[in-house]
């Protein structure tokens, strides 16, 4: 299975960045090739994206800092990206941000994913500069 990982490293404790990439109400102020708006829809979020609407959520483990982002388009067809924020020092914090190329995840789709990770790692590393 292929995979892609982009990381960056921010001045700002582990807390804060968590909270902030933890919040899905946050996902369109950095994930801004993958979500152009983000909606309650009977109350499950949705994003609109360039390839179409999507249902959306995050779980969240603040003590191990992981946040996974699921999103597909019904709600039994969710695939998962991996955020994880590591704590280096008390004002230094790693971020790292996978993307695995799942099975029904076809060659022009993988391309562009591939291309959006990094914006959105860049995204990340600017709201913290």
């Amino acid at each position: 299975m292929e995979s892609v990982t982009e990381t960056c490293v921010v001045s700002v404790p582990k807390d804060v960045v968590f909270q902030f990439l933890s919040d899905i109400e946050n996902l369109p102020k950095w994930s801004t090739q993958f979500v152009k708006k983000l909606m309650i829809v009977n109350g499950k979020y949705k994003a609109s994206t360039p390839l179409g609407e999507v249902f959306v959520k995050l779980e969240a483990d603040p003590k191990s800092g992981l946040i996974d982002i699921y999103a597909g388009a019904t709600e039994q067809q969710l695939t998962p990206a991996y955020l994880r924020v590591i704590p280096f020092s008390k004002d230094s914090t790693g971020i790292m941000f996978t993307f695995f190329k799942w099975a029904t995840t076809d060659d022009s789709t993988w391309k562009i994913f591939c291309e959006w990770i990094k914006i959105e790692v860049e995204n990340i590393q600017k709201h913290f500069s």
